[in-house]
């Protein structure tokens, strides 16, 4: 009997440490991503503070969008240097 509680044991407890490890790794990854990420935006702020995620021409005036930092992932403001 305490060598199956045992194998139990052993067993839940391998299969909880890998899916924590599955899971560090995905967040890891997501973050690297994140961070590699470009963001563009009209020069001209024809739509405000809209951005998007590829380089391409505002829909408005027709101009490039260029390329912007975010200055915090949690705010909308952008580094306009």
């Amino acid at each position: 009997m305490n060598r199956i509680l045992f194998a139990l044991i052993v067993f839940f407890s391998a299969a909880c440490s890998g899916t924590n490890e599955s899971s560090e790794k995905t967040a890891n990854a997501d973050a690297t991503q994140a961070a590699n990420a470009k963001t563009y935006a009209c020069p001209m702020q024809c739509e405000g503070d809209k951005t998007y995620t590829q380089a391409g021409k505002c829909p408005v005036c027709k101009m490039d969008l260029e390329e912007i930092a975010l200055l915090d992932t949690d705010s909308t403001a952008h580094d306009h240097q």
